[in-house]
């Protein structure tokens, strides 16, 4: 997993998370995208477990603030919005693992 995300809580208790670039943007799409849902991160883990079985090839989609691109090698993460040419390309195993991650921490967010 990249080593600079960082989760916290914010003020009204809710699951944040933070990075220092180039994870700044793998960060980014995590709370823009996936936000503190636990059910769209599980979401996302089944569609990278369908892409290791083979039976996907690719997934892309194009989110609110961020567009994802995926293959069975690699995540490529790209801003529709905040800023124009921001992106991150990183091994589909590095992003899955930061999806589960992130999955975890909001679970240990709502058990407190």
């Amino acid at each position: 997993m990249p080593r600079t995300l960082r989760y916290t809580w914010d003020q009204q208790g809710r699951a944040v998370v933070s990075g220092q670039p180039p994870d700044d943007v793998l960060a980014d799409y995590l709370a823009q995208e996936l936000r503190p849902d636990v059910n769209r991160a599980q979401g996302m883990l089944r569609v990278l477990a369908a892409l290791r079985q083979g039976r996907r090839d690719r997934w892309d989609v194009t989110g609110d603030t961020w567009s994802l691109e995926l293959n069975r090698a690699r995540a490529s993460i790209h801003s529709e919005v905040a800023i124009p040419g921001r992106s991150q390309d990183l091994p589909l195993e590095e992003f899955e693992d930061a999806i589960r991650s992130w999955l975890e921490f909001m679970e240990l967010s709502r058990a407190h």
